[in-house]
């Protein structure tokens, strides 16, 4: 029983370490999960005129359903 949690612990551990990028091979790919708290702009910005204000993202009711909205950027009133 031992030796098999064992061997699979370590097998996790392999598994796990062949994902992690070392500082010589690091490529640009980054994997987010979830919104960022603002994108490109921050949290408000300008542009011709109109100024655009981040909204976050939140959770909404649509049809009996629990719906995620991502957060953007909308006119600021």
């Amino acid at each position: 029983m031992m030796k098999g949690i064992l061997s699979l612990v370590m097998g996790v551990l392999l598994f796990a370490g062949a994902f992690v990028a070392q500082p010589s091979q690091a490529s640009g790919f980054v994997v987010e999960i979830g919104d960022r708290p603002y994108y490109t702009h921050g949290e408000w910005y300008s542009n011709h005129g109109y100024r655009w204000c981040w909204r976050a993202g939140h959770w909404r009711y649509y049809h009996h359903h629990r719906e995620w909205i991502h957060g953007h950027y909308t006119h600021c009133h």
